[in-house]
């Protein structure tokens, strides 16, 4: 076991990352629920509403390239409690905020402390534990740690809302956030044999950060129906330039935030490219099921989150025990193939849904294969692959690109398959019909597909680089 001399307790270590990536799925999926109950109290507009969850996505998706070699130049540990208690104290201050500006400011800087501790929980592991079974196991328990948050989510979120309102939504995470911070403190590692303690390149997290603000916020406005049409074509140019910029400033810096050789590593280069579809597929999946639930068979919001529970209660089991089982015996090739075929005829699966077809014969087979089966085997086997290979100094950015590649192409995915449900719906809109829903069950479907494709071509059986 590769451990820091001070990391006496890995297995406490390993319960405390896996806790904090607990409380940053659940805040995915605990804040859709209620988002009726917020637009009624702070009477907000339609176009207003979609930002108590796109403020929170923003930051968190454009801050993680940030976060994660923040964490490899400033200390994991630093870099993940400074996250933590970010979320934390962002958690109280959405809760108790008596508008809606402040509402979204705090959730917009709440995304910031998740972008700081995702990036380090994973390069923390990484390091903590040695490359091959023993880290294969340890994040397969941070994966399954992710799947259990969203499932809880999907619950607490409908229960607390019912039962308190909806500020205990984000009241609850501070204390939560509270009881991790302790054995936190205690458990993680106080000295980290690589880190390097320097100034950040400022022309590189500037162009960066910016080019993937605007690029996450082109991808959720493009999803989003009730926005300015100027709104997303503008920002994706605007990204686009400064993506640009920011890939010669790296190239040209002599302490790059983003060091480009890194993508000499076979693996890492193409399990960010597949890292793209990874959660393209269920951000997609859970817009085309929830649509069905509520529109054609008249479920509500709990209840919706029910029926889609037992998939990602699958896909906890799953990542824990069958996908790193998988890695150590077929190879991470084989196990992220598969993962992604079984996403996408989980998808396929789709294409049966009719008005009549109901919950049992049509929805809940297709739940248990794109959300239990397919991505708990591909979630945690494109996390083990992202950092195989690397020096331990740069973990925290190959952890941080991936996840950036995880979230670009969750909402690249979400933007895809609503827009071909809008396209088919026409511009009259309405409520979503199931000839609508196949309309985006295929799109959907393509994704994984592809990511299949690009893993089969540029994983090498044992992840070597």
């Amino acid at each position: 076991m590769n451990v820091s001399p001070s990391t006496t307790r890995p297995s406490l270590a390993l319960g405390v990352l896996s806790a904090a990536i607990l409380l940053d799925a659940l805040d995915l999926s605990i804040t859709q629920v209620a988002l009726p109950s917020i637009q009624r109290e702070l009477a907000l507009s339609a176009a207003a509403v979609p930002w108590v969850a796109t403020g929170y996505a923003l930051t968190y998706g454009g801050f993680l390239l940030l976060g994660g070699r923040a964490a490899d130049l400033y200390g994991r540990r630093a870099v993940f409690l400074a996250g933590l208690v970010l979320f934390g104290v962002m958690s109280l201050a959405a809760g108790l905020a008596p508008n809606a500006g402040l509402l979204v400011a705090a959730r917009a800087v709440q995304g910031v402390g998740a972008a700081l501790t995702v990036p380090a929980a994973v390069s923390i592991i990484a390091t903590t534990f040695a490359e091959g079974a023993e880290r294969n196991r340890a994040l397969g328990v941070f994966a399954a740690s992710a799947s259990a948050g969203f499932s809880v989510g999907l619950v607490l979120g409908g229960v607390l809302t019912d039962l308190l309102g909806w500020r205990w939504i984000f009241l609850i995470k501070a204390p939560m956030v509270a009881a991790v911070l302790v054995p936190a403190v205690l458990a993680l590692p106080r000295t980290e044999a690589g880190a390097q303690r320097r100034a950040i390149d400022l022309a590189g997290a500037v162009t960066g950060t910016g080019g993937l603000l605007l690029l996450v916020l082109a991808i959720t406005r493009a999803a989003e129906p009730t926005s300015a049409r100027w709104v997303a074509p503008v920002a994706a140019v605007a990204a686009v330039v400064l993506l640009a910029g920011f890939v010669v400033v790296e190239r040209r810096s002599t302490d790059p935030l983003l060091p480009l050789r890194i993508f000499r590593n076979r693996t890492v280069r193409f399990a960010d490219l597949a890292s793209l579809t990874v959660l393209a597929a269920p951000f997609g999946f859970s817009y085309v099921a929830t649509l069905y639930l509520q529109d054609v068979l008249g479920f509500g919001p709990l209840a919706s989150g029910m029926a889609l529970l037992p998939g990602a209660v699958l896909s906890i089991v799953v990542s824990r025990w069958a996908a790193p089982s998988m890695v150590d015996r077929f190879g991470l090739r084989a196990a992220g193939v598969t993962g992604l075929v079984l996403v996408a005829c989980g998808f396929a699966l789709l294409l049966r849904l009719g008005p009549d077809t109901g919950y049992a014969a049509g929805l809940l087979p297709a739940v248990v294969v794109c959300f239990g089966l397919g991505m708990g085997i591909a979630y945690p086997v494109f996390t083990i692959a992202a950092v195989s290979g690397v020096d331990d100094a740069e973990q925290g950015l190959a952890a941080g690109v991936q996840s950036t590649a995880l979230q670009v192409g969750g909402g690249l995915g979400l933007a895809l398959v609503s827009g071909a449900v809008a396209l088919a719906l026409g511009p009259g809109g309405g409520p979503a019909t199931a000839a609508a829903l196949h309309v985006g069950a295929t799109t959907g479907t393509v994704l994984p597909l592809l990511g299949a494709v690009i893993t089969a071509v540029g994983l090498r059986r044992d992840g070597s680089g």
